[in-house]
């Protein structure tokens, strides 16, 4: 869903900071987020509506309500904002885009909200595309199509999009965003993991062990 208004990775050196509970952003997903802390409705309320872009920073500990950098992990996703929606009760609802990884490198402002300087994160030299990389690919592929069948909470959709993806490290991202059985502790773990094989080998052995099969 990229958009022309979005910059390429390389664009980020500064972003603010969006801290968030039991969530996980990949890049290329679009997640919506109910933003209701003081500090993070002033962080959205203040950026302009050609900048609409910040980091999303799932926090260590979800019961902490005023997380600062040692309260959050140092891997997150630089994100677009799609949409703002204000809600009655004054809170915001928004739809992000994720758009690179992004590694928390130091603080640069404490208050009114988190500033960050970050560093854009890549994944590891390309996998040799060999028979058993592109088997595995194939596999994990499959398992998901299983579970989107087998699961009342996913759309059929979800099946198409899949097989669309031709890139492997957009198809792993994908699948672990979508995936209902994946904790948010082994979300953050995948959006961690820069080597793609790993990440598809994880991801396979999650379905294999519970036999594709979600209640």
């Amino acid at each position: 869903m990229a958009t022309k208004q979005q910059k390429k990775a390389t664009d980020f050196t500064e972003l603010p900071i969006l801290p968030v509970r039991d969530t996980v952003l990949f890049p290329s997903a679009i997640l919506p987020l109910t933003v209701g802390r003081e500090s993070s409705l002033r962080l959205i309320n203040e950026l302009k509506e050609e900048e609409r872009y910040i980091g999303v920073v799932s926090q260590r500990d979800p019961r902490v309500d005023n997380p600062q950098a040692v309260d959050l992990f140092q891997i997150g996703t630089a994100a677009f904002i799609h949409k703002i929606i204000k809600l009655p009760n004054q809170s915001l609802f928004v739809f992000v885009e994720g758009l690179q990884r992004i590694a928390i490198q130091e603080i640069v402002q404490q208050e009114p909200y988190l500033v960050a300087r970050v560093q854009q994160l890549k994944d590891g030299p390309p996998e040799e595309e060999t028979s058993d990389f592109e088997a595995m690919v194939r596999s994990v592929t499959s398992l998901f199509q299983q579970v989107v069948q087998l699961s009342p909470t996913l759309s059929d959709d979800l099946q198409t999009v899949v097989m669309n993806i031709d890139e492997p490290t957009r198809l792993a991202d994908f699948i672990a965003a979508n995936l209902p059985s994946l904790s948010s502790t082994e979300k953050q773990e995948l959006l961690e993991s820069l080597e793609l094989k790993g990440r598809l080998e994880r991801l396979h052995r999650r379905r294999q062990g519970e036999h594709a099969l979600p209640e």
